[in-house]
């Protein structure tokens, strides 16, 4: 009798146990959302600020890592169609990774340096931009993936009449994920950096086409690094969603599933961490569809979810925030565009802070000659508050 009470004492241990991990996605990052003053946006008067990811550093410091192209319109350098790159647009020709340190996360922020940009170097795979910044931290290296492109001059579409939109594919069309790392954030900064030698992501051209861009990596529990990126169907198709997974973060990953292929489901500029407390991968993504599946708005941030990094879903809190800010002034602010999200978590695995490009009215159609402020893009820090 004794044993039988030992067993089941025992038993009810393990069960007890067993509901404690199971997987919750209980995550509600909406209701988490704090509001801001000016000190949370970090905007600049010559160039348009997009796309950061943040870490704090080995000095205590916080570190922007974001991307940047100037104002204006462009000299025919090297291209007789150099113009269809002007304002805002430049981001596929003029892309550059910068840095900039806070002592607090949430700002302000301070530009420092350059940190990588394109050498127009025609044998190179990452001729051009250097977008899409994604800094993690995995075991004693900082890695910062990014995204590049050359250009094809053999590239053709029939469903491309207009010759500036062809023009447009023929670099577009080339973009690809590559990775740095280094020892320090120091070093990262400085370029005392490794860089890959060629690109760790590309299409296939089975499944994935043109286009491998947005990166976001994070370690799984079974110590293997998962991706999400971006891609797209061909000739200029609809965006998709996929999952990659490899050995080491800075090795070429393999495809192993898609995430969302349905035009209605399509999103992008993915941010994807792995929740130990909640035992759940997490990703807040741009929602690029008007079917309302995932949100009532066109370009709101949504949360998406998946327990073994491969079969993905809407999270159950799905809608993180739609395109506008809340100032601690009372004043609501609604925006044009609110994109390239990234959720900085604490030393506990606790969302604290999420980052996102914005800006209050379409930056593509500001004045080139003198950008109104209006029409200026920025990146911003959001508080999260835990509940």
């Amino acid at each position: 009798m004794n044993h039988f009470f030992k067993t089941g004492v025992l038993g009810f241990i393990i069960f007890l146990f067993s509901i404690h991990l199971k997987a919750q996605d209980d995550l509600d990052l909406n209701a988490m959302l704090g509001k801001i003053d000016s000190s949370n946006i970090f905007i600049s008067n010559d160039f348009y600020n997009w796309g950061s990811a943040v870490i704090q550093g080995e000095d205590g410091k916080y570190h922007m890592f974001y991307e940047r192209w100037p104002h204006g319109r462009r000299t025919l350098d090297d291209d007789s169609m150099n113009y269809i790159f002007n304002g805002f647009s430049g981001w596929m020709k003029y892309g550059e990774i910068a840095h900039a340190v806070s002592d607090y996360i949430n700002g302000p922020y301070q530009y420092t340096n350059t940190v990588i940009k394109g050498d127009w170097d025609a044998l190179k795979w990452d001729r051009f931009i250097m977008e899409n910044p994604q800094i993690r931290k995995f075991g004693k290296y900082y890695y910062l993936y990014y995204i590049s492109n050359s250009f094809d001059p053999n590239y053709t579409n029939d469903n491309l009449k207009n010759k500036e939109t062809l023009h447009w594919y023929k670099y577009n069309c080339t973009q690809k994920i590559g990775v740095l790392k280094a020892a320090s954030i120091a070093d990262l900064v400085s370029g005392k950096y490794q860089k890959s030698s060629s690109y760790i992501m590309a299409p296939d051209h089975i499944s994935t086409f043109e286009v491998t861009t947005n990166p976001t990596v994070t370690e799984g529990p079974d110590g293997k690094y998962y991706m999400m990126y971006k891609s797209r169907k061909p000739k200029g198709g609809t965006m998709t969603f996929w999952i990659a997974k490899a050995d080491k973060p800075d090795t070429p990953f393999t495809t192993i599933g898609k995430v969302f292929t349905e035009p209605d489901m399509a999103c992008e500029d993915p941010c994807m961490w792995y929740d130990k407390k909640r035992k759940q991968f997490y990703t807040v993504a741009k929602y690029y569809s008007n079917s309302k599946k995932l949100a009532p708005q066109f370009g709101a941030l949504v949360l998406l979810t998946s327990q073994n990094g491969i079969d993905w879903k809407p999270a159950e809190h799905t809608l993180v925030s739609l395109k506008e800010l809340n100032f601690t002034n009372g004043k609501k602010q609604e925006l044009d565009r609110l994109e390239r999200p990234f959720v900085v978590n604490d030393s506990k695995g606790n969302p604290v802070a999420l980052f996102a490009a914005a800006a209050i009215n379409n930056p593509a159609k500001g004045n080139m000659d003198k950008l109104l402020p209006e029409y200026n893009s920025f990146n911003v820090c959001i508080p999260l508050n835990r509940k």
